[in-house]
């Protein structure tokens, strides 16, 4: 695989407190912006193909992105309808410019570099990995069926932030995930059919929307060192908690 998606097209409403207008993807923990670390993140694992779908403060982001872009193709697309639509149309908007299976990534993670690793040598063409409970608030659960003997994979079942008490609560979302052409296409012809403006359709409700008719799987990873950043919550969680993991782990 050699090709990642990055959506960052979202206007970030609820980290504006912390980030004030500037996109979410570039807030900086550590040495580097979280669009920087993930990018380079890429390239250090073969990517050699980047699509970034933009949409708030396009041309800040796409600036500030260009120190980091040396020696990996990059391609933005901007997706017009970004205050009226979910990640899914910013999915979308990659019809015809994506041609093989890919990794998709959000905007918002700082996560270990063993996330990469581990799903990138994930054998499956379709699979979306996941992490035990992080308690980080806004989680995105994972419903799903355990292969026998084999805890951290399976079949996902449902995506959702709701509880469902009849279904078996496997792990939360990251947003990291390799998901295969024949996905996209599904994925894109589903969503043509819902296609209205304003909405909230998100790519992780989509897989949700197929997974019984197209096989995804999950890998789970209990103890991953990661965060999606949404919130001043979020932020709080990522300074005092993840980052000084990660610099442990970096150090070690």
């Amino acid at each position: 695989m050699n090709t990642a998606v990055i959506l960052a097209a979202g206007m970030g409403i609820r980290l504006s407190p912390i980030v004030g207008i500037r996109p979410k993807g570039l807030l900086k923990i550590g040495d580097y912006p979280l669009l920087g670390r993930s990018i380079n993140m890429l390239k250090k694992h073969g990517i050699k193909k980047i699509f970034i779908v933009t949409g708030h403060q396009s041309e800040m982001l796409m600036s500030e992105l260009e120190d980091f872009s040396y020696n990996i193709e990059t391609h933005y697309c901007f997706n017009e309808n970004y205050k009226q639509s979910g990640s899914m149309h910013s999915l979308f908007m990659l019809q015809g410019f994506l041609e093989d299976d890919f990794l998709l990534l959000e905007s918002d993670l700082l996560f270990e570099e063993e996330a990469l690793i581990s799903i990138l040598n994930e054998q499956n063409n379709d699979v979306l990995l996941i992490s035990g409970k992080t308690n980080s608030g806004d989680e995105v659960w994972i419903y799903g069926k355990k292969n026998s003997g084999k805890e951290s994979k399976g079949l996902i079942k449902k995506i959702n932030k709701k509880i469902y008490k009849e279904l078996e609560t496997i792990g939360e979302l990251t947003g990291i995930s390799k998901i295969s052409y024949e996905l996209f296409r599904k994925m894109c012809d589903h969503h043509i059919k819902k296609i209205s403006f304003p909405n909230n359709f998100h790519y992780e409700e989509c897989i949700s929307d197929l997974c019984n008719q197209h096989e995804i799987k999950y890998l789970k990873m209990e103890n991953l060192i990661w965060t999606e950043i949404d919130d001043p919550q979020h932020y709080k969680r990522a300074v005092d908690e993840i980052w000084p993991l990660l610099e442990k782990k970096d150090v070690s």
